[in-house]
């Protein structure tokens, strides 16, 4: 994995209202170890140049947690969405020259090879964005992969923003990104909140790279279980069930 250079960055600022605890998201236990300790694992065999850590709620216990492994940590004070977290990278990738591979903190199930797939392909296919997405008929929560006519990446949608026939999509995004360094500090300058949610989301850096000429790629996995990502307490049990060879995921 070393032929080019690879940052990655993980986003982990969210404070998971949804888990019903005090606790950070990243840091609820699974087996005894807080869930981002697991995707932190994922990259080890992607050997990158470095990592960074976008810390939010509860910042200096997340920071102090994972202080022995290397990681630059950078700071989202607000929590303005996922493309506004990944702006806060955007110094520490300044003098990088090469990928940025970006993944999410809370999906302690992803397996480190098919991160080394997607990056992998992304150089192969010498796109400016590879996303890794799920097939699926089952519906999701997930944002929506549109394609054109030719079968190319367009956009992609978050469900709460999708039109009806949109919402028929049954291709999803995982999160999951390989990105040109270059591109995808360019694009992040671009995004804008202009959404229900009123947030920055880091799809819009999709739309913008299509729409100025350069090549999306994607690789198309059908694991749920890889792609769950931790939003209440029932999915942490669930993944630890899973982690433990208990169960898995539907």
């Amino acid at each position: 994995m070393n032929s080019k250079g690879l940052a990655v960055i993980v986003l982990a600022a969210g404070k998971g209202t949804r888990m019903k605890s005090p606790i950070a998201k990243v840091l609820h236990p699974i087996k005894n170890q807080p869930l981002l300790y697991y995707v932190l694992e994922s990259l080890v065999p992607l050997n990158p140049d470095f990592s960074i850590l976008v810390v939010g709620f509860q910042s200096a216990v997340v920071k102090e947690s994972f202080s022995n492994r290397g990681l630059i940590f950078v700071e989202q004070k607000e929590q303005l969405g996922t493309g506004h977290a990944a702006q806060q990278a955007k110094l520490a990738l300044h003098d990088f020259s090469g990928d940025v591979l970006v993944v999410c903190g809370d999906m302690p199930l992803i397996k480190s090879q098919t991160l080394v797939d997607l990056v992998t392909r992304h150089r192969e296919k010498k796109s400016a964005c590879t996303v890794l997405t799920l097939k699926s008929s089952e519906k999701k929560d997930f944002g929506l992969v549109i394609r054109d006519e030719q079968g190319s990446v367009s956009k992609i949608v978050e469900c709460k923003d999708a039109s009806e026939d949109e919402k028929k999509v049954d291709e999803f995004n995982s999160g999951v990104y390989c990105f040109d360094k270059h591109l995808f500090l360019k694009a992040l300058d671009e995004i804008g909140n202009n959404n229900i949610q009123k947030e920055y989301y880091l799809t819009d850096t999709i739309e913008y790279i299509v729409n100025n000429g350069f090549l999306v790629e994607s690789l198309q996995i059908r694991d749920n279980t890889q792609l769950l990502g931790i939003n209440t307490q029932e999915d942490l049990s669930l993944a630890e069930k899973i982690l433990m060879g208990e169960t898995k995921s539907s």
